[in-house]
């Protein structure tokens, strides 16, 4: 069978994929755009969009919770099946209009998984595809989980289209995707059980916002089984048994309706077969990649959540797109500069972070101040009887900048990108004291902040 000729194939149909296949085409080039699952991506299908959509209601449904008493007198019913109905109204549109655009715009796609022959040829699906670039851009997938049982779990992506919200649930795994799914489920009224491996929920934020939040969860009723993991998974009926191990070797029994297993996502790529062609990858099978997002060969490039470049976000991979259309397609010779990444997780309340880390800054030899606050009582927090608000900002004294942001509570998943551009434009500190922002907003609290 002869090879199908491109002068760019693009492995994986995501914002960032989606991005180089266009920017290739405006150039000129010939272009494929190759997609084992469904068109679109992890974010608009089964990632950021239709998580929020879920978190707008549960968003509304805890506020109303913190209300009781204040005016509100119960809280409303609620229908995860018509909650469910809305949100596919996002995603079921996203394949078809995704693959439509990309053939409207003179790019063939092709609906099958890749597999590399060579350095330069691609079997998909029996078809030979043949490219002078090659981008790879096929995200992450929930990493396996290897314990006795796994068959019962259900991934964050399974999480995502249940035609029900079970009355008890247990979830594995207490970073974003985790806290998020938990959060949601609890606010919508399941009792959720934590299994997670820290001795907080997202530690990879700041440790002492972090507490905060596992304090403000276990008062409303979320349960922790903290430096802890699951072991096995056992039907039980109609429901589930899940053993979870602590540190100390000690062994707990959780008994549940249902096991979602949030623990942890791995690059998407064991289908292409990189080692075949000698295609370098990082101890978190992550692709390597310089500064220019060219691999170890010449002709391939990769971007997005299976590269070992910046963070696994979206908006970083889309940033990456930008970078490499400007190389492959306007001569142009940038590199990635992500610092500083704004990055959040939409819990209840939701936690946010940009720049240095309070680690980091204790680490520094800098003159850094530390301006760390519980600021409950504040306005900001009261009017709407918050459970925790909170903030830690670090400032560069000699040169009067800011350098590093967290944030804990209402409004801190906007106000943080407020912060991203204090940071990122170096606005002297000093300044922004003097500045007038409208009042009560969450971004009039920044001058607070910094005088706290």
């Amino acid at each position: 069978m002869s090879d199908k000729q491109y002068e760019v194939i693009v492995v994986g149909a995501g914002s960032s994929g989606q991005s180089v296949a266009l920017a290739a085409v405006k150039a000129g080039k010939s272009a494929a755009l190759i997609e084992g699952r469904a068109f679109g991506g992890t974010c608009p299908l089964r990632g950021c969009d239709p998580k929020l959509v879920l978190h707008a209601a549960a968003e509304a449904m805890y506020r109303v919770e913190r209300l009781l008493g204040k005016g509100f007198t119960g809280k409303p019913d609620f229908s995860w099946s018509d909650l469910m109905e809305w949100k596919r109204g996002f995603t079921e549109p996203v394949p078809e209009s995704s693959r439509a655009k990309m053939r409207d715009n003179g790019i063939e796609t092709y609906q099958d998984y890749a597999t590399f022959i060579d350095s330069h040829t691609l079997d998909v699906g029996g078809t030979r595809l043949r490219g002078e670039i090659i981008v790879l851009a096929t995200g992450m997938r929930p990493a396996p989980l290897d314990i006795p049982g796994n068959e019962y779990l259900l991934t964050s992506d399974e999480f995502l289209e249940m035609d029900d919200l079970p009355a008890e649930m247990v979830v594995v795994g207490g970073g974003y995707i985790g806290t998020e799914t938990a959060h949601i489920a609890h606010a919508l009224g399941c009792q959720v059980t934590m299994i997670i491996t820290e001795d907080e929920p997202l530690d990879k934020f700041d440790h002492d916002l972090a507490a905060l939040l596992r304090q403000a969860d276990e008062d409303r009723g979320i349960q922790y089984q903290i430096n802890s993991k699951a072991t096995a998974v056992r039907k039980a009926g109609d429901r589930f048994e899940v053993d979870v191990e602590d540190t100390a070797g000690q062994t707990t029994t959780l008994r549940t309706d249902r096991v979602i297993h949030c623990a942890g996502r791995v690059p998407n790529t064991k289908r292409l077969q990189l080692d075949k062609v000698g295609i370098e990858t990082d101890e978190k099978q992550r692709i390597k990649v310089d500064d220019g997002l060219r691999t170890n060969l010449d002709h391939v490039y990769a971007l997005g959540d299976c590269a070992a470049s910046g963070l696994p976000l979206t908006p970083v991979g889309t940033y990456a797109a930008s970078v490499l259309n400007d190389n492959l397609f306007k001569g142009a010779t940038r590199k990635v500069d992500y610092y500083p990444i704004p990055t959040v997780a939409f819990a209840l309340p939701g936690m946010a972070s940009v720049g240095m880390t309070a680690r980091e800054a204790e680490a520094s030899d800098r003159n850094l101040s530390v301006h760390y606050k519980v600021a409950n009582d504040w306005f900001h927090a009261r009017h709407r009887n918050a459970a925790v608000f909170a903030f830690k900002l670090i400032v560069d004294d000699d040169r009067d900048v800011l350098v590093g942001a967290h944030l804990l509570g209402p409004g801190a998943t906007e106000l943080i990108n407020l912060l991203y551009l204090v940071i990122r434009q170096e606005i002297p500190t000093s300044e922004i004291k003097r500045m007038i922002f409208a009042y009560p907003t969450a971004a009039s609290t920044i001058t607070s902040m910094l005088r706290a």
